[in-house]
């Protein structure tokens, strides 16, 4: 059996690569490396084929675009309503002042356009994109402030 035998001529130089290429893939990683969002939501409720939810806006700086995600279900199958898709996203402009709250709508109605459900669920909603006047952008590309609850229904 051989000896592996590790020199210094070639372990350190091999250590500083792996700290550089870790330091660089964690510098994509905005949600590691930020705090906690500046806006919070209420439970979102289902009506109609709209997804309902009020945005508060705690940050320093007017919000211009949002974009949400969530994952659609049919309650009956458990199965997603359309084309075998089940996470739905869409982004929207809007304008929020700081410290203040909006009532906002999506529409599902392309998303569910030709399908027979009636009844579906929502879950682990969130705010994926947040675009600040200051030109600032928070992203949530994993869903680490995902709302784990069930949509209401109306």
């Amino acid at each position: 059996m051989k000896k592996i035998i590790l020199r210094k001529r070639t372990f350190l130089p091999a250590l500083v690569v792996f700290a550089f290429l870790y330091t660089v893939s964690l510098a994509g990683c905005t949600n590691a490396l930020s705090g906690l969002p500046d806006f919070s939501i209420t439970t979102p409720v289902f009506n109609n084929q709209e997804v309902s939810f009020v945005f508060y806006n705690s940050a320093a700086w007017e919000i211009q675009k949002i974009h949400i995600k969530m994952n659609v279900y049919d309650k009956k199958t458990g199965c997603p309503p359309a084309n075998n898709v089940v996470t739905f996203e869409c982004g929207f402009d809007c304008s929020i002042p700081p410290f203040e709250n909006q009532l906002l709508y999506a529409s599902l109605t392309d998303y569910l356009q030709g399908t027979q459900s009636d009844q579906l669920v929502i879950d682990n909603f969130y705010i994926s994109r947040l675009l600040f006047s200051n030109g600032k952008e928070w992203r949530d590309v994993f869903g680490f402030y995902s709302q784990f609850y069930l949509c209401k229904e109306e």
